[in-house]
C-alpha cells in the first residue's frame, strides 16, 4: 500500500513539475556492482590456478607437522575428511605459542604465497600517474598505468573471476542477496534548467543514494522506471558524489579525496574509496555502464572472506589466509606508520543500471516531495 502511494506521489510530483524543467536529473537503480575484471582466458594464470579446499587442507595439515600418511587418509581423491580436520583449518594461526583463528588473525598463519593474475590489459584508472610493472593496460580507454591491485590478488581463484560481460559469479550472488533487503540508487544532475545532455555537458554531478524499496524485478532483471525513495539517513549521503563532465557520451569525474558507499558484510561493510575516480558510459537502450576506481582499506576488502571463514574456503575455494597477505603485500597506498606497511589497495568497481524515478521522503511539516526523472 505504501508503495502504491509513493508511485502516486511520484507521478504527481513529475506530472507538476512537467513545466518546471524537472528533466535535468536523471535517476537510475544500480543492477549490479562488482570488482572490474578482465580473466577472458587462462593466459592470465601461466602457472595455473590457486588451490583449492583440498590443497588447502593438505598443506595445512602438513604445517601443523602431520606426517603424510595421515594426511593422505584425511584428504583423498573422494575428498576431505571434514569431520577428521575439525578445527585444525580454523585455528591454523599461532600467536605468542597459542593456536588462534587465522580468519580473525590471517598474519599468525603462514603466507601460502597465492598466485597472482598476471594479465597486461584490465580495466580502472591510473591513479598515481606513473606506469609500474604490475600496472595494467585499460582496453577500453587505452590508458596505461591503470591502478587495480586487487584485481592481481582476486584473478587467479575460480570464483572471483570475471569479464566485463560476466562479473565475478561470488560477487553478482551476494549483491542479489544484499540487494533483497536494499537498492542502491543514481542520480545525474547539469546544474541546469535545461535537459541534459548525454553527448557533451560542461558541469555534471553523479550522486549516490541508498533506497528504501528492494528492486523490483521482472523476467528480464531489474524493471526499468520503477520509483524509488531515497533513503534520508544524512550519513547514507554523505561523500557520495562524483564532479566532472560528460564530453562524446562518456561521463569522467574529477578526482574526489574520497568516496564512500555504506553496504553490509555480504558484500562489504563500506565501499570507502581514496583518490576515487568515475568513468561512465550511456548506452542507447538507456542503461548505464560505469566504473569507480581508487583506494580501499585491506581489511575492508578482506571482510567479506574472513566472515565467511571455512566456507569461503570448502565452497568458495578461496585461500582467505592467502588473500589477506596477498592484499597486504599488493597494498599500494597508505601506511600505517606503526607497522610501517601499507593499508590499502587500489581497486576499480563496475556498476550497471537502469532508469529509474528517485523521490525524496516529506520533511516535517509535509510538503511536496521532490523527483529526478528517469534516465532516459
Amino acid at each position: 500500500m505504501r508503495h502504491s502511494i509513493a508511485i502516486a506521489s511520484a507521478a504527481m510530483a513529475l506530472a507538476v513539475g512537467a513545466n518546471q524543467a524537472q528533466a535535468e536529473s536523471k535517476g537510475y537503480i544500480i543492477s549490479n556492482w562488482a570488482p572490474a575484471m578482465n580473466n577472458f582466458d587462462e593466459s592470465g594464470c601461466p602457472e595455473g590456478k590457486n588451490p583449492t579446499i583440498a590443497e588447502i587442507t593438505a598443506y595445512t595439515l602438513k604445517n601443523q607437522g602431520m606426517p603424510a600418511d595421515q594426511i593422505a587418509k584425511i584428504v583423498t581423491p573422494q575428498g576431505v575428511n571434514r569431520q577428521a580436520v575439525g578445527d585444525r583449518l580454523v585455528m591454523r594461526g599461532n600467536k605468542d605459542g597459542q593456536a588462534v583463528n587465522a580468519y580473525l588473525h590471517p598474519l599468525s598463519a603462514p603466507d601460502p604465497k597465492i598466485k597472482l593474475e598476471m594479465n597486461k590489459e584490465g580495466f580502472g584508472f591510473n591513479l598515481d600517474g606513473k606506469v609500474g610493472p604490475l600496472d595494467y593496460f585499460d582496453p577500453l580507454t587505452k590508458e596505461s598505468g591503470v591502478d587495480n591491485a586487487a584485481a592481481r590478488v582476486f584473478g587467479c581463484f575460480d570464483r572471483t573471476r570475471g569479464t566485463l560481460e560476466q562479473p565475478p559469479g561470488n560477487w553478482s550472488y551476494r549483491w542479489t542477496h544484499y540487494m533483497e533487503g536494499n537498492s542502491w540508487l543514481l542520480s545525474i544532475d547539469n546544474h541546469s534548467d535545461r535537459p541534459l545532455d548525454f553527448k557533451n555537458e560542461e558541469k555534471v554531478t553523479v550522486t549516490f543514494y541508498r533506497g528504501h524499496q528492494i528492486p523490483m524485478m521482472n523476467s528480464a532483471g531489474y524493471q526499468r522506471d520503477v520509483t524509488y525513495t531515497i533513503d534520508p539517513n544524512s550519513e547514507l549521503k554523505t561523500l557520495t558524489k562524483f564532479k566532472g563532465k560528460i564530453k562524446d557520451g562518456v561521463f569522467m569525474s574529477e578526482r574526489t579525496p574520497q568516496f564512500r558507499m555504506i553496504a553490509s558484510s555480504r558484500v562489504q561493510p563500506v565501499f570507502d574509496f581514496k583518490s576515487a575516480l568515475m568513468r561512465m558510459t550511456f548506452k542507447e537502450d538507456g542503461q548505464l555502464l560505469a566504473f569507480v576506481g581508487g583506494y580501499l582499506p585491506i581489511k575492508m576488502v578482506y571482510f567479506p572472506f574472513g566472515d565467511y571463514a571455512s566456507s569461503a574456503e570448502s565452497a568458495g575455494g578461496m585461500d582467505v589466509v592467502g588473500v589477506y597477505h596477498a592484499l597486504q603485500r599488493n597494498a599500494d597506498s597508505d601506511i600505517d606508520m606503526v607497522g610501517k606497511t601499507r593499508t590499502r589497495i587500489s581497486q576499480t568497481y563496475q556498476l550497471s543500471a537502469v532508469p529509474a524515478y528517485l523521490i525524496e521522503e516529506p520533511k516535517e511539516p509535509a510538503g511536496t516531495r521532490t523527483a529526478s526523472a528517469a534516465g532516459r
